[in-house]
């Protein structure tokens, strides 16, 4: 059972009409401030036990600035409350408008049909130039990915918080990343609030300034079914973890979308909840 709170159905209808116009929207005390300082407790003390910085790979392109921010990736394979945030809550609701498939008839229509593609930490030192994360871009606000970010202690413009250009999620081009914008706001966020926004949106961060501490953010990325996740979580997690998943979580992970590795299997990747039954890794 998710931790976060409730979403009411007219705060999910003001939601998707502000992703819908603007690109983004805020979900005020999304999660519980006791629960948010558990999570920021986990962060720390995962990042001083893990070899992060001798055995994760930098990010590469534009990301390459970050290569030396606190980060951990794949933060739902080593612990079981950022696995529930990631794969619960009502978040998922207001994203179900924008990357639920119609058509996917095999699933239940009230459950989310989307994946995970990557859910990361960062406590960010560095300021990001404006930047879209997806390679394509088309004029409208529907797209195959959306993203969350969840502030897990207070975050501000001295602290790095999130850039973006209302509206830049329609356009049908990418921003210029060594242009500073004129039109672009800050969205500073108290403890616990979650920002839901399009992958296409035109988005940035400030950098963190010298004497402040940086706070810890949790990045999530959703993305159509059919799209390739960015990590194989399906092969990452711990099996008796998974187990007690239930089937929703289990799908939004990619086990009801996995590529075929079977030369007589069915020429289609999109599974039901009954292949659960037989499903291996």
């Amino acid at each position: 059972m998710s931790v976060a709170r409730k979403i009411t159905n007219d705060e999910l209808h003001i939601h998707i009409k502000n992703i819908k116009l603007d690109g983004y929207t805020v979900i005020k005390d999304y999660i519980p401030a006791n629960k948010a300082d558990k999570l920021k407790q986990i962060a720390g003390d995962l990042y001083k036990d893990l070899d992060l910085k001798l055995n994760q790979k930098a990010p590469v392109g534009l990301q390459h600035v970050i290569k030396d921010d606190y980060i951990i990736n794949n933060i739902p394979c080593l612990s079981s409350d950022y696995l529930d945030i990631c794969t619960t809550g009502d978040h998922l609701e207001v994203l179900k408008f924008f990357l639920n498939d119609p058509y996917y008839s095999l699933i239940p229509k009230n459950d989310p049909n989307f994946t995970l593609a990557q859910a990361n930490l960062r406590a960010g030192k560095v300021s990001l130039p404006f930047h879209v994360d997806v390679r394509l871009v088309t004029p409208g606000y529907e797209s195959w990915s959306y993203q969350g970010y969840l502030a897990l202690e207070k975050i501000e413009k001295k602290s790095g918080c999130l850039r973006v250009i209302p509206k830049s999620h329609l356009l049908p081009q990418m921003p210029d990343s060594t242009k500073e914008y004129n039109n672009a706001i800050d969205l500073p966020l108290d403890q616990g609030d979650i920002i839901i926004f399009s992958s296409q949106l035109h988005h940035a961060t400030h950098k963190c300034e010298k004497d402040v501490a940086t706070p810890w953010t949790l990045l999530l990325t959703y993305r159509s079914w059919w799209c390739k996740q960015q990590f194989d979580f399906l092969k990452m997690i711990d099996p008796n973890v998974f187990k007690n998943l239930n089937n929703n979580q289990k799908l939004l992970l990619g086990a009801c979308s996995q590529i075929p590795d079977n030369i007589y299997a069915s020429p289609s990747s999109r599974q039901g909840y009954e292949a659960l039954d037989s499903f291996s890794r």
